[in-house]
């Protein structure tokens, strides 16, 4: 009976071994290859043993917009982003 249950035990606990993900909605800019983004995500990750996932959004409108449409919903953890004033 022991060996029936096991592999569905371990497939229970699974989850509770994975590492946390923090979701970050920036700007594609800071997202892209050439970007802050990759080597600041490497480094965290290594630092706070988790998983940094960007979400790139095209600008600050967007950004916006897609916050704004999501609302208390947000999968965003954190929001990354710079405002110019002129």
């Amino acid at each position: 009976m022991l060996k029936k249950c096991l592999p569905l035990l371990l497939l229970c606990t699974a989850p509770v071994f994975a590492k946390p993900v923090l979701t970050v909605y920036t700007y594609d800019s800071f997202a892209a290859d050439w970007g802050p983004g990759p080597k600041i995500k490497k480094a965290f990750e290594a630092d706070c043993n988790c998983e940094l996932k960007l979400v790139a959004l095209e600008d600050g409108v967007s950004l916006l917009n897609r916050l704004r449409m999501e609302g208390k919903n947000s999968k965003a953890d954190v929001v990354l982003g710079w405002i110019t004033i002129c």
